[in-house]
């Protein structure tokens, strides 16, 4: 049979005593503590994952804050291009009308150089003419036959310039 020594009674009873004070105060300790530990650690996991979603959201706010950058550059870039070719066709229909402003004033200016020869050219044939009368006839008449005579050569004169034209 089995003999049960006191000394092997001790030795559970010290044992079982011993396991009852370790789990009050050793092994309770260190489970709060790992207790505390896991909780901190699920904390901080927590903590990075609302750090990491805000960082996700700020991202996403960035980029579309970057693309609507980007929309505004590329319709201001359009609307100067815009406004410069608005501008450019505006200065070449001033410069036309400046242009043709010139040209106008140019044959204006010509014209008048034309009726200013030509009214040159009348006087000077006329004088040419009265001359020539004057020598034809022998001596030189008075005022008014001298002014019939011009009439009557430009009159031919312009007959004959009419004839030429046609």
């Amino acid at each position: 049979m089995i003999e049960i020594n006191i000394n092997l009674v001790f030795v559970i009873l010290n044992l079982v005593v011993f396991y009852l004070l370790m789990k009050k105060f050793l092994f309770g300790p260190i489970l709060n503590v790992m207790e505390q530990r896991k909780a901190m650690i699920d904390q901080q996991f927590a903590s990075a994952r609302e750090k990491e979603e805000a960082a996700e959201t700020i991202k996403n706010q960035y980029e579309a804050s970057l693309k609507s950058a980007k929309e505004e550059s590329f319709r201001i870039v359009d609307a100067a291009k815009g406004e410069a070719k608005q501008q450019a066709e505006q200065i070449v229909k001033n410069a036309g009308k400046e242009a043709d402003a010139i040209l106008e004033k140019a044959r204006a200016d010509i014209q008048a150089e034309q009726d200013n020869a030509m009214r040159e050219m009348e006087g000077r044939v006329a004088e040419l003419a009265m001359n020539a009368a004057a020598k034809i006839m022998g001596e030189k008449s008075g005022r008014e036959q001298d002014l019939l005579l011009y009439d009557q050569f430009i009159k031919e004169a312009g007959e004959s310039h009419d004839r030429n034209d046609q």
